[in-house]
């Protein structure tokens, strides 16, 4: 097994792409870098798992399905709604809704994250 450093960049770009969201929230500084810091790790992660895993088959297929099973833990536990209290900025609302909605979206930025790093993996 190869680790394949292009995957693991692509994977890390596509995280800082989707980390910088939260900055553009009206929410506590503390919150952005929680939730910024969260959602980098979560697809890099992905990418580096993608660089990682077996050079089989379609790239981007097989990076999204990588994604996909490796953000299915992630996608139960968003689908959980949880209250938040009267205040709460809009962010949190959206975050914090769960269903359906959250449980697909998780499922569906995992497997783009690993469709883009596996765009990017060289073949063997």
């Amino acid at each position: 097994m190869r680790f394949d450093r292009n995957a693991a960049l692509a994977g890390t770009f596509f995280a800082l792409f989707v980390s910088a969201t939260p900055w553009f929230q009206e929410i506590p500084l503390s919150a952005k870098a929680g939730f910024s810091g969260g959602l980098f790790l979560t697809y890099a992660s992905i990418g580096c798992l993608v660089a990682l895993g077996p050079a089989c088959g379609h790239r981007i297929r097989t990076g999204a399905l990588i994604g996909f099973l490796y953000s299915l833990p992630g996608a139960v536990f968003t689908s959980v709604p949880y209250p938040l209290a009267a205040e709460a900025a809009t962010y949190y609302r959206e975050f914090a809704s769960g269903g359906g909605r959250a449980f697909c979206l998780t499922l569906i930025f995992g497997a783009l994250a690993g469709a883009f790093a596996g765009f990017f993996r060289r073949s063997p």
